[in-house]
């Protein structure tokens, strides 16, 4: 069976590299600049907005509030990441910078607000352009692709959190491994064991794995509208058993289901 990874490559990059310490050492790696992981905090909008899909994968911003850094995961070429990107941007200093230090949007002083570093890493088939821009008139948007593909990589370091996390991803992707036994080979080869050698990271990315799994075989057996929404409702429950946040929750319904955004509410709010 063709096993479905993307949603798997997307949790491993999010919650992994959320941590800050983490978030630091996959920076370093594109831009070669060290930052202090006690000088940012982590910022993300999965509990701050209504609508999930309006969602960044990792972000921080120092703490002089002077720079915001964004870096969103890819596994399939995508020519609108800066869009969605500069979406993300506007959502994150509103909630954590103009509403926290009580700015006035509609007010004739000038907000403070932080520049922008907008980073695209690519984990998939296919190429995305390296230094992608956004034209907007007189303002062009900059961002950068890293390409992350564990044979791309120029870091060797087993107990790098983005050496760990590529291989990951190929042991899955390109050798076949079930989860289970993609954990056990990366800690054998000694792959960041302090965060895949932790019970409760196995569990929930093996569940995960598991799960799609699962959903591919629901889905060629669907007929009935009944059977159908049985099936949806149970796997809104598992993902909520396994915490997973309403924006992840969101994106396997629709892309499982096929669900409209009228549906995807009315599930949701159950």
């Amino acid at each position: 069976m063709t096993l479905n990874t993307r949603n798997v490559r997307d949790t491993a990059f999010t919650f992994m590299f959320s941590n800050e310490a983490y978030m630091v050492q996959l920076y370093h790696y594109i831009t070669g600049i060290r930052v202090n992981p006690t000088q940012i905090r982590s910022v993300s909008l999965k509990d701050k907005i209504a609508k999930p899909r309006v969602y960044n994968d990792v972000a921080y911003i120092t703490d002089d509030n002077h720079l915001l850094v964004m870096i969103d995961h890819q596994s399939t070429p995508n020519s609108n990441m800066l869009f969605r990107m500069m979406e993300y941007y506007a959502a994150l200093v509103s909630e954590f910078i103009i509403d926290e230090e009580n700015q006035n949007k509609f007010g004739s002083k000038e907000l403070q607000i932080p520049k922008a570093e907008l980073h695209v890493v690519f984990n998939g088939k296919g190429q995305m352009a390296q230094n992608p821009t956004l034209d907007l008139g007189d303002i062009q948007v900059k961002g950068s692709v890293a390409n992350v593909h564990f044979k791309s990589l120029t870091c060797y370091d087993r107990n790098h959190s983005l050496v760990a996390y590529a291989k990951l991803v190929e042991l899955i992707t390109e050798q076949g491994f079930a989860m289970n036994d993609a954990i056990d080979q990366l800690l054998k080869e000694g792959y960041l064991p302090e965060f895949f050698g932790r019970k409760e990271i196995r569990d929930m990315f093996v569940e995960i794995h598991s799960y799609d799994q699962e959903l591919i075989a629901q889905g060629r057996s669907e007929g009935r509208v009944e059977e159908r929404s049985d099936n949806i409702e149970k796997t809104l429950e598992i993902m909520q058993e396994l915490g997973a946040d309403e924006y992840v929750i969101s994106q396997k319904l629709q892309e499982k289901y096929q669900l409209s955004e009228e549906e995807l509410d009315k599930y949701l709010s159950k």
